[in-house]
């Protein structure tokens, strides 16, 4: 006789990019151990991981592909809450050498909004571009290895469509050497404007404020990016 199937409670959770409520449920002791073994690896397999976890623990109702970085990091944390438990504990190294507990409770963790954030851009008088957000694997990769090279590549591969005053150019009609060449062109100030839209886009984060027992220091500062949360 066949042991009984257990009952897997659902929740909801409203998807930060558009404010549409997704049903999901948390990830079992199997894809937990997957998700432990993950913390070992690459970036691109931590990506991959995350993602079909995600993919699976929301019942397949999202295009995970072509969901924003900071989506499948709210989504994360929503998964990892209501699996393991909502509070986690972080370890805060001071400069005296004495190690602060702080309890994070990821109910707590929003995604912060900057009013000056837009994703169309005025390069010029008469040409624009309107951007897309990376994905979460373009974000991870970033993470694992920043250089000016990525960087680059990234802004290129986020834009969505270039237009002036007389045609619409569409990033899909491009190749990536060709975009490339684009970017070259631009001066400093003008691909400044550019990086503002990574530099001022919704982020997952939390602040975190913390006084050491030892030495009495602050710390009052920021945590952001999955990575951080990934304990």
């Amino acid at each position: 006789m066949a042991l009984p199937k257990l009952e897997v409670q659902t929740y909801e959770l409203t998807l930060p990019s558009t404010n549409q409520t997704v049903k999901f449920r948390p990830f079992l002791v199997k894809e937990y151990k997957i998700l432990l073994a993950a913390l070992e690896s690459d970036a691109d397999e931590i990506s991959r991981i995350v993602t079909e976890l995600i993919d699976v623990c929301t019942f397949k109702t999202l295009d995970i592909e072509k969901l924003a970085h900071f989506d499948v990091e709210y989504i994360f944390l929503q998964l990892r809450a209501k699996s393991i438990g909502e509070v986690t504990n972080l370890n805060i190294s001071c400069d005296c050498g004495n190690k602060l507990k702080f309890d994070l409770n990821l109910n707590d963790v929003k995604v912060e909004r900057k009013d000056n954030h837009s994703n169309k851009i005025m390069v010029t008088d008469n040409l624009g571009i309107i951007m897309r957000y990376p994905k979460f694997n373009e974000i991870i990769d970033i993470y694992d290895n920043t250089n000016s090279e990525k960087v680059f590549s990234l802004v290129s591969k986020c834009i969505e469509t270039v237009f002036d005053q007389d045609s619409v150019y569409k990033r899909s009609d491009y190749t990536d050497a060709e975009m490339l060449e684009f970017l070259s062109d631009f001066t400093k100030e003008q691909f400044d404007k550019l990086e503002n839209f990574f530099g001022t886009m919704p982020v997952v984060k939390q602040r975190i404020l913390q006084t050491c027992n030892n030495c009495n220091a602050i710390y009052d500062y920021d945590l952001e990016g999955l990575q951080n949360f990934f304990v």
